[in-house]
C-alpha cells in the first residue's frame, strides 16, 4: 500500500470483499467498513493500486483494487465519494487464465501504474487497464520524433502543421484539451463520470494482456518501488525469477526466457520433489534481497552475491510447509511465514534478519486447534507506535486477529468478524 493508504485494509471472504479503515487515534487496530463489494466467488488474491487514497488523506478519496477469485476471473473494484462501489470484470476466454489465479500485483511505478500482473497455475499475464492511453502516449512520442526530424518526403509544411494541431499532447490548445477530456471519460478514469455504466452490474474492463509462459505453476508475484520495469515471480518447484516485462518480444523464438534478468534457485526444492510452496516476497527497503518459503524451510537471496543463484541464508520454517512469506514494510528487519497445514494449528513464525537463528512463534489460538492461517499481511503505519510494534492481520476461519509481532513479549490478539 502507498503512503496515502496506510490505514486501509482489504479483507476477502467467500463471496465479498470489504475495505476497512483504521482509527488512527487508537494504538491497537480498530476498523470500520468504508466499502463493500459482492464478488460471488471465494477470493484467492488481492492487489492495491498505488493510486488509492484513504479518506483520512484526501476529501476526494479513491479506492482501486484488483481481486482474483476461484472462478478464474479477475475483477477491478472501484469506489469514490462521487461514485459508489463498482465492479469491472476482466475479459476472459482465450485472453485470460484457465487455471487457479494465485496472486496479483499492480506495478508500483508512475510510468506503468495502470498495469497489473497476475500469476497462476497456467502462467503469467500482464494487463494494461488503459491500453488506449498507453498507445496514445506511444503515438505522441512518435509524432514528436517525426516533427523534430522535419517533414517526410511527399509531405508539405502545411500538412505537418495540420497533423501537429490534431495531435494530443495533453495540453495546449482547446482542441487538444477536448480530445483528452473525451478520451479519459471514455476510459472511466477516476474523477470522470461514466454515465453509460450501470453501477449495479459488473462492467467489463477495457484491457489487453501480454501472456508469458512458464514451465511450472507460479505462486507469487511482486513489484518493487525501486524498479519500474521488473516483476519478481516464484514457481512451485524452487525457482524465483526477476523479469523485465517491458522488453517482451513475441517475434523471437526464445520467447520470454531471453528477458529474465535473474534466476534464483533453492537446490533443496529442485531436487526434493516432495517440497511444495513457492511463497516469495521482495524486501521493501532493498531491491537486491528476496525471501521465499519452500516446503519446511525458508531461503533468502541477495542479487549482489549470486553464487550461481543459490541463497545466502536458509533455515527451518514451518514443519508442515509454509503458505505465505512476507517482509514487514514498517520494520523491514522482520519477515514472517505462515503454515499451510492445519496440523500445525494457526501458527506464524517471525524472524529478524539481525539474528536468523532466533525465531518467535505466534500461536494465535490455543492448542490443540485444527484451524489454519488462511492468509496474513503486515499493517501499514497508522499510529506512532506501529513501526515498532509491527502489527499483523491474520485471517483464521471467519475472523481476523491482530497481533503485534514486534513486541518482545507476545500479547493476546485482538479479533474481529468478517
Amino acid at each position: 500500500m502507498n503512503e496515502d493508504g496506510q490505514d486501509l485494509l482489504a479483507v476477502g471472504g467467500e463471496s465479498k470483499l470489504e475495505v476497512l479503515q483504521r482509527d488512527a487515534a487508537v494504538s491497537t487496530p480498530e476498523y470500520k467498513v468504508i466499502a463493500s463489494f459482492h464478488i460471488g466467488s471465494p477470493i484467492t488474491a488481492i492487489a492495491w493500486s498505488a493510486r488509492s487514497k484513504s479518506p483520512s488523506r484526501a476529501a476526494s478519496w479513491f479506492l482501486e483494487l484488483v481481486v482474483a477469485s476461484e472462478d478464474k476471473c479477475l475483477r477491478r473494484l472501484l469506489s469514490s465519494p462521487k461514485q459508489q462501489e463498482r465492479i469491472k470484470l476482466f475479459p476472459g476466454g482465450l485472453t485470460g487464465h484457465h487455471g487457479r489465479i494465485n496472486d496479483v500485483c499492480f506495478c508500483t511505478s508512475e510510468t506503468y501504474q495502470t498495469h497489473v500482473a497476475s500469476v497462476g497455475d497456467d502462467g503469467f499475464l500482464v494487463w494494461n487497464l488503459y491500453p488506449r492511453m498507453y498507445e496514445s502516449e506511444k503515438e505522441n512520442e512518435e509524432n514528436n520524433m517525426r516533427l523534430d526530424s522535419g517533414p517526410e518526403d511527399g509531405d508539405t509544411e502545411d500538412e505537418e502543421v495540420d497533423q501537429a494541431l490534431n495531435t494530443d499532447y495533453g495540453g495546449g490548445s482547446r482542441r487538444r484539451r477536448t480530445k483528452v477530456s473525451m478520451f479519459y471519460s471514455d476510459l472511466n478514469v477516476p474523477g470522470r463520470s461514466d454515465e453509460a455504466a450501470d453501477d449495479n452490474e459488473e462492467q467489463p474492463v477495457r484491457a489487453i494482456n501480454y501472456p508469458i509462459p512458464f514451465s511450472h505453476p507460479l505462486h507469487s508475484i511482486a513489484a518493487h518501488s525501486s524498479s519500474a520495469n521488473q516483476f519478481m515471480v516464484s514457481d512451485t518447484h524452487g525457482t524465483v525469477y526477476i523479469i523485465d516485462w517491458t522488453k517482451l518480444d513475441q517475434e523471437k523464438p526464445e520467447g520470454w526466457r531471453g528477458h529474465r534478468v535473474v534466476e534464483l534457485v533453492d537446490p533443496r526444492a529442485l531436487t526434493d520433489h516432495s517440497s511444495w510452496g513457492g511463497a516469495a516476497s521482495w524486501k521493501p527497503d532493498d531491491i537486491n534481497v528476496i525471501g521465499a518459503a519452500y516446503g519446511s524451510h525458508w531461503c533468502i537471496w541477495d542479487t549482489r552475491k549470486l553464487h550461481g543463484g543459490k541463497p545466502i541464508a536458509t533455515g527451518m520454517g514451518q514443519e508442515y510447509g509454509g503458505s505465505r512469506f512476507r517482509w514487514s514494510p514498517t520494520n523491514t528487519s522482520l519477515f514472517a511465514i505462515s503454515s499451510s497445514s492445519p496440523l500445525a494449528g494457526p501458527s506464524i513464525k517471525v524472524y529478524r534478519t539481525q539474528s536468523l537463528d532466533t525465531m518467535k512463534e505466534l500461536n494465535v489460538l490455543p492448542r490443540p486447534n485444527r484451524n489454519r492461517v488462511r492468509d496474513f499481511d503486515w499493517l501499514g503505519v497508522a499510529h506512532l507506535e506501529d513501526s515498532i510494534r509491527a502489527w499483523l492481520a491474520i485471517a483464521i476461519g471467519r475472523k481476523i486477529y491482530f497481533v503485534a509481532a514486534g513486541d518482545p513479549i507476545p500479547t493476546a490478539p485482538d479479533e474481529m468478524d468478517y
